[in-house]
């Protein structure tokens, strides 16, 4: 079944008030399991664009087009990724970081063993020995639940979108995990590079979860609001209930040191407002001097969420 990406992103930006607090909690409890793995978001993200050309290859080359289930993830770790498949200036483009950080974020995930260069084959693999089932376990329930909820809030609202459970997602991401998982990271590494042409990655992860934290406070008290009219609200919200940096740096793993001085950054910019206890609460974007960038990110990843969630439906929704 199609479904069409464009549809669903207008419903998803005319009803994000009720849906984008589901979508900020999945980004930030993966944000947060990347830094357990990598130590390193920087790093993860050239991490993420390695796996997912490596699994990539996978599917096309092991003809498993009818059933690739989470077994295969862990039954791989000899499968090799050329490297003549990707180049650096490739990885630069994908995730708009310059080409010296790159090199750099590659030699460290290749000392850490996260990746493996076999300098013989000139070829890489990923070490699936680091990265522990209950933290991939963790990712899939997180992808699950982001579903599930999306999926029921389509169907309730009538939105032609089936009520899926969290139990027949689950199942199927198992039984087709790499179809799934490629299409997972190839949303992220585009939405992350967009934000990241306007600020850098731990910035985008303390925002996330400042707007996670202030949405939840708006979600299900009024009725779906557009990405607007909610920004319009969060200067009025109750400000006592923010994130303080000790929080911030708890929950993200950015050590403290570097949560104040993005914060400290972030309030300049007009981001985040700091109340008198030093917590701290997302306010309305398009009041900042870079709104006209900051509207252009939104409505493009907007778009990216259409897409991706349009693919993960027709996942679903194809029958082996």
């Amino acid at each position: 079944m199609k479904f069409e990406p464009s549809k669903l992103t207008k419903i998803i930006e005319q009803n994000y008030s009720h849906l984008m607090p589901d979508f900020f909690a999945m980004q930030t409890e993966y944000l947060a399991s990347l830094n357990i793995i990598y130590h390193d978001l920087d790093a993860s993200l050239v991490a993420m664009v390695l796996t997912s050309k490596l699994y990539k290859n996978i599917i096309k080359d092991s003809n498993l087009n009818e059933k690739i289930p989470l077994k295969y993830f862990y039954s791989t770790q000899n499968y090799k990724l050329p490297i003549s498949n990707i180049k650096i200036t490739e990885i630069s483009s994908l995730l708009n970081l310059p080409r010296e950080t790159v090199r750099r974020k590659k030699a460290i995930i290749i000392r850490d063993k996260l990746i493996i260069l076999d300098s013989k084959r000139k070829s890489y693999s990923l070490n699936t020995n680091m990265i522990e089932k209950d933290l991939l376990n963790w990712q899939i329930s997180n992808l699950c639940k982001f579903l599930t909820k999306f999926s029921l809030y389509f169907s309730r609202n009538k939105f032609f979108v089936k009520e899926v459970s969290r139990e027949e997602i689950q199942r199927d991401i198992e039984e087709k995990f790499l179809l799934y998982f490629v299409k997972f990271l190839d949303f992220q590494i585009a939405y992350f590079s967009n934000l990241k042409t306007f600020i850098d990655i731990e910035s985008i992860f303390i925002i996330i979860l400042c707007a996670l934290n202030t949405t939840v406070k708006l979600k299900g008290n009024e009725r779906p609001m557009d990405y607007k009219h909610l920004l319009s609200k969060f200067n009025h919200t109750n400000h006592s209930l923010g994130l303080n940096a000790t929080s911030i740096s708890d929950i993200t793993k950015v050590p403290r040191t570097t949560v104040i001085r993005k914060i400290t950054h972030l309030e300049k910019m007009g981001i985040l407002k700091k109340d008198k206890f030093k917590r701290y609460n997302a306010v309305d974007f398009l009041k900042s001097s870079n709104s006209k960038k900051i509207e252009s990110i939104m409505n493009h990843n907007l778009k990216l969420l259409g897409v991706f969630f349009s693919d993960c439906l027709e996942t679903y929704s194809t029958k082996h």
